[in-house]
Parts: C-alpha cells; structure tokens; sequence
C-alpha cells in the first residue's frame, strides 16, 4: 500500500488551565462555587494522501475490456485521496464512444477527469480553543442551581460523505441544571457555525470545470489527441497519458499563484454547481463553501421515587429536542420552495424559512434485588416521538446474579430505535452531477428517485455490457434486462434487537480480574446510502428510459445516426433503509494480572462479525470493524517512589473498509503505546514522557483516511496552585 512518508515531524502543542474556587456564607457552609477552563491546541495534523487506485480497469465503471491500463495509467483512475476523478460514483467521467483501437473500430472507453490530491486542497494545521466557565449555587441543603457556557472554536479535517476542511468553526453551548436529592432538571442550547469551511470535492470539481473547460469540451480534446496517438501506434497506456496532458492544457496546477488564487475564489462561493441561466440570483460558477448555521434546544429531567414506592427502586424521567436549521442553499433548502430554486437564494439573501426537526420521549425504571441482594432486576420501558415517523416504545430487561461475592454474571436484552439524523433525514445537496438528499418521503416528491429510478449497480452493468457492443441505441435496448429498479422504501427509523451474557470476577487474593461478554444483534432498517438514477422526462420501462441511461460524452437532446434523442437522467445518493435484516455478533475478553508486587499484566481480545445474507442488498452496509483485534500491557504505577510506567501493544487484524467517499482494504496495524511518569509532590506536579505507536509504524485506520505515524510527547501537570 503506498502511503505518504516523506513529511517531516512537527510539534503539537496543547495548554490547559483550570482554577476553581467556593465560597462559604456565615455558618460555614459552601453557598457560591464558580469555575473556569481554557485549553488551547496546535499543530500539524496527520495527512491523507494513500495514492490508490479504488477504481481498477477489472471493474464494470472502468474498462475491463483493456486491461493493461493499471495504476496510475489507468485512464478511468479514481484516487483514494484525489477529488475530481469520482469514476466509481459515476461523477466527472467522460464516454468516448467510435474509438479505433488495437485496430478495432467503434470502441468505447470511459475517462475520469484529472482531479486534484487531497494534500493540494486542504491545510494541516489545527488550530483549536476551548472556553467554559460555570456558576453554581446551593438553594438549602440538597438543592444546586448551576449555569455553565462553553465555546468552542476548531479547524482541522473532517471525513464523512465527502472531505471537509473545518476552518473557523464555532460551537456554543449554554447549560442550566437544576439539582436535588432525587430529582434533576437540564435545559441546554447548542449552536454551531461553520465559519469559512469549505468541500473538497466541490472544490476540486470546479477547479477542473473552471480552468480545464467542461466534460464535453474537454472529452473532446482528450478523444482528438487520443486517436492521433493511437493511430501513430503509440500503445492504450502512453496514448492515455498524452491526450490527458493536451486536454489538461490551461488547467491550473498546485503550487502556483493561479492555483492559489482560484481556489481561495471558489471556497468563498455558496454554492457547489454551476449556474442555471434560469434562475434569478444564482451565482455564476459553482464554489466550494459550507456554510452551516444551527440551534439545538434540549430539556431533560428525571425523578427518583424510590423513596415513596419503598417496594422497589423507581425512576422516571423525559426529554425534548428542537433542532433548527437555517438553509444555507447546499446542506439543506427550505422544502416549501419550489423544486428548481431550492439551492438559490431570494432576493434578501436567505434561502427560505428555517427548518424544525423535533424529538420528544419518556422513560420509566424499576430496580429491584432478590435473595439477600445477590440477584438484582433492572427493566425499564421508553418512548419516543417524531412528528416524522410513528411513536416507538423500547423495552429492556436486565438481570446480575452474585455467587460468593465475587462470581457475577449479567444479561441484558434490550431493543431500541434509531431516528435518522439531521443529514440522513432532511439534507439536499446539489452536488454538480449527484445530488445527495435526505430520506423524508417529501423531499421526493417531484423528484421520482424512490420510485422511478434504476441502481447505479444496474446502470454500471448495463453501461459496461452496452460499450462492449458499441455503445449504440441497439445494443441498450437489447439489454434493458440488466436494469434494475430502485424500489426504495419508504423510510423508517432503525430497529435493534440486541442479546448480551457477561461474567466478571475477581480471583487469587484480588490478583486477577476477568471480563468476559458476548452479544447478539439484530438490525432492522439499516440506515445507508444507496446511489439510483432517475430518467429526465419519463417513467421507467420505456425506451426513452432504457437510452437516458447510456453513458455517453454528447449532447442528450440530439439525435445522432446511431442514437435518439433523450433528455438525460439525473443522479441521486438517497439515505434510505436497508431491504434485509442484518445480524452482528462477538464477544470481549479481558484479563488483568497483578503478578508481582505492583506490576501488572493486563490484555483483552475483541471478536466482531456482521453475518451476510442470501441476496444483496441495496446498498453496502460498511459495517467497517475488524474481526480480531486485542492489545496487551504491561506497567506498574510506582516501580520505585514516585515513579511509574505502562507499555502497550495493539494489533488488529485487516479488514474492508466501505463508504460513499472511498472503499478499499485497510492492513494490519502494530503498534505500540508507552509512557513514563514523575511525580514530584512537594510541588505538586506530575510529569509525563511517551508516546503513541513509538515505533513509528505508518498506518491508516479507515480508507480515505490519513496516514499516521508516531505521536512523541512530554506533559507537565501542576494542580492545588
């Protein structure tokens, strides 16, 4: 696996301050406490830059008929850290259709445009400040009333659908608890700005579309050089990487003034796609930046009445949560717009009205023990409301048994809901040639993507069969079988049926400790992402729908001598629920042993598995977990006075990684963790010297992900000033 190691070290730095202090009134008693913290970090983060290829010339969305572009010749290449060559999501590629190749005449070869590295397109510096201060006071004896605000502000990189470079982000949060002997009271309000953060792909897109022309501009440059080179005899591979310099000609290019200046336009513009000229007040090119601005207002409260029930322990309790959304034209629209405007704004600058998303719920516990305290039962009941789905209640059950004090075993069975997200419920990104939305049935209509559209799994076996025969309207009709419809279901919150056994004891004088659990899982409606393709104009199963899914680099409404005229399709990335059931099971061991004097041996083993089903799903679940896993240690807490340390070794085994963003297989991982400790208490003060994976062993933890390697540190703490 090729990853980045040629960067040079860096210093993190990160400062962290404290101070507390009560009061007392006239009798002695801490009325008034106020607290204050300030932490500040920076540095250089790690970097993504593993310069694979997710989109080899074997696959279906590449060129399996030419097999001999691999690497960095392939000419559909798709990088896991490169934007602006999405080949595998069916963005930013080309079709060049009556290719004479190898002598071969109408041949048809799909192309991804350049793109920019991911090392090209954001910065490594974090640059992170945390603020929080709190009041507090004693109402009577067991009464507190407490007030606490924290701010935030972060940058760095963010991985989900797509890469985000954070800059500037700022989070505020406001708390206010009420406090008794039996009885808590919480209200909060948390909100976020996104700053000057921006896309990367959006980003790397219009670089491309700005300086290096549209697909169909630059398609046909590429087919033009392309031909004069084979026809000189100048093999595919070399062919491929000549047409691209000639096409990328006027491109701009890293590490230039043009570049620099391009860029810093396009992510200070808020909108991803390029113009309609038919819509009032949308911007002239398509930019890059993220501009999100929300609320979160949350009560909360929960009641003892274990005190007035006295026959077993009682607690209830409930909360509520309002999210408020501004839209902001690329994340999420105002839905009573009408569809074509949705991203645009109105002439005041907004994008529409604000948007609720609301939550309500309640829960009630019963705990009661048996058989002189060895056996104790927990089961409680909760509720959940969404105005957008159908009220859930989640069951729960749970039961410790004690044998000689010191054999405990636990079971637990539960269920439980998951509402989706904000972004999984309500976004709307017009994306360029994707657009990724949410899965409220609404946002479809006008739309069809749930019921009128085909997979992109379908479409990218049509294509591949369809190119092979010369990618003629002939040919697509003769195999519309391949087509599969979407058939989304209506989306629903996702359910979890969920078993675990435990045993934990303590043995040999308190010399060794053991943890064992197992577990069972059972996921019903899977939330994920699944990519389909509407036809534009049409329903499926018609002919205009079979040829609106050709992949071709042309004008979609003009006929040609071998193609009809068709009005194109349109690309959606829809949140919906998984059509099977999926069943995760594993199981923890963990070991502790202190062997000699205060020296101890501790290690854990961790098994995790997702089962597979007969029949494929819409989408893959990215379950994203290694199977085995485990690390060992090996420390003592003061080997001699006032000095101690601790070693560890972790490995976990290899695994796949899947996501939208970038799949591929993530390598074993070694490392080790070890640290040194002084304390010093005649000041006060403990010192700390080690390290993170101190061998400097290069590693990834998820695909797309960045490259780390051996984080060294030296932390001096000083408390009771």
């Amino acid at each position: 696996m090729w990853m980045e190691r040629t960067y040079n070290p860096s210093v993190l730095t990160e400062t962290a301050l404290r101070y507390a202090k009560a009061f007392k009134n006239r009798a002695g008693i801490e009325t008034f406490a106020f607290k204050i913290n300030a932490s500040y970090l920076q540095g250089i983060d790690w970097r993504s830059n593993t310069r694979l290829d997710q989109n080899t010339n074997d696959k279906k969305t590449a060129n399996p008929a030419f097999p001999t572009l691999n690497g960095m010749n392939n000419v559909a290449f798709d990088g896991w850290n490169k934007y602006g060559d999405d080949a595998l999501a069916g963005s930013n590629t080309v079709s060049l259709t009556g290719l004479i190749i190898d002598g071969k005449p109408n041949q048809t070869l799909t192309v991804a445009r350049t793109g920019y590295w991911e090392t090209d397109l954001v910065n490594p510096k974090i640059d992170n400040l945390k603020l929080d201060a709190s009041l507090h006071y004693r109402l009577g004896t067991n009464t507190e009333i407490s007030y606490s605000y924290r701010y935030g502000k972060m940058d760095g990189v963010f991985q989900r659908g797509n890469k985000i470079q954070l800059d500037n982000v700022v989070v505020q949060n406001h708390k206010l608890e009420v406090k008794g002997s039996n009885f808590t009271v919480r209200a909060y309000v948390s909100k976020e700005n996104t700053g000057d953060s921006y896309n990367v792909k959006p980003l790397a897109d219009n670089l491309d579309l700005y300086s290096g022309g549209s697909n169909n501009v630059w398609g046909a440059k590429f087919k033009t050089e392309l031909q004069n080179q084979l026809i000189k005899g100048i093999d595919l591979a070399k062919a491929g990487q000549i047409a691209r310099q000639t096409a990328d000609k006027g491109r701009v290019e890293p590490g230039t003034q043009a570049f620099e200046d391009l860029k810093n336009t396009i992510i200070k513009i808020n909108n991803w796609d390029i113009k309609s000229s038919t819509i009032p007040n949308a911007p002239a090119t398509g930019g890059a930046a993220l501009i999100q601005k929300s609320t979160i207002y949350h009560l909360e409260g929960q009641w003892d009445l274990s005190k007035k029930i006295k026959v077993f322990d009682l607690l209830v309790g409930g909360d509520a949560r309002v999210y408020e959304i501004t839209p902001d034209g690329n994340n999420f629209v105002d839905f009573n717009r009408p569809i074509e405007s949705r991203n645009y704004p109105l002439e005041d600058g907004t994008f529409g009205k604000n948007i609720y998303y609301k939550k309500v719920g309640g829960f009630a516990q019963a705990t009661k023990t048996f058989f002189e305290d060895k056996l104790k039962l927990f089961t409680s009941v909760r509720g959940d409301y969404n105005p957008e789905y159908d009220p859930k209640f989640t069951p729960r059950l749970a039961a410790v048994y004690t044998v000689n004090k010191i054999h405990n075993f636990r079971f637990t069975f539960q269920e439980g809901y998951r509402y989706p997200a904000i972004f999984e419920a309500l976004s709307y990104v017009n994306n360029g040639r994707v657009k990724r939305v949410g899965s409220l049935s609404y946002i479809n209509d006008g739309l069809g993507y749930r019921d009128n559209s085909y997979t992109q799994v379908s479409v990218n076996a049509f294509n591949a069969t369809v190119k092979a025969a010369g990618n003629t309207d002939v040919a697509a009709l003769a195999n519309r079988n391949l087509l599969q419809a979407g058939d989304l279901p209506v989306a629903r919150p996702e359910k979890i049926t969920s078993f675990e056994v435990g045993y934990k004891s303590i043995l040999f004088d308190n010399k060794l400790v053991i943890d064992f659990d197992a577990y069972s899982n059972l996921y019903d409606g899977f939330l994920g992402q699944v990519q389909v393709f509407v036809p534009i104009g049409t329903t499926l199963e018609t002919d205009a729908a079979v040829l609106a899914m050709i992949d071709r680099n042309r004008d979609a409404t003009v006929a040609t001598a071998t193609t009809a005229a068709s009005k194109g399709q349109e690309r959606y990335r829809v949140y919906t629920n998984a059509k099977n059931t999926y069943h995760s099971y594993g199981s923890t061991l963990g070991l502790t042993y202190n062997f000699y004097k205060k020296y101890t041996v501790s290690g854990n083993a961790n098994y995790n598995i997702i089962a597979s089903n007969a029949e494929a799903d819409i989408f893959v679940t990215g379950f994203n977990t290694p199977k085995w896993s485990t690390n060992i240690s090996l420390g003592n807490r003061e080997m001699i006075k006032n000095v101690g340390f601790n070693v560890i070794y972790k490995w976990q085994e290899a695994f796949l990684w899947e996501s939208p963003l970038v799949t591929g297989n993530i390598s074993v991982i070694n490392n080790v963790d070890a640290q040194v400790n002084l304390r010093i208490p005649t000041y006060k003060a403990t010192f700390k010297l080690g390290g993170t994976n101190v061998l400097n062993n290069r590693y990834i933890q998820y695909a797309g992900g960045p490259t780390i390697g051996g984080m060294y540190y030296l932390a001096l703490t000083v408390d009771g000033i």
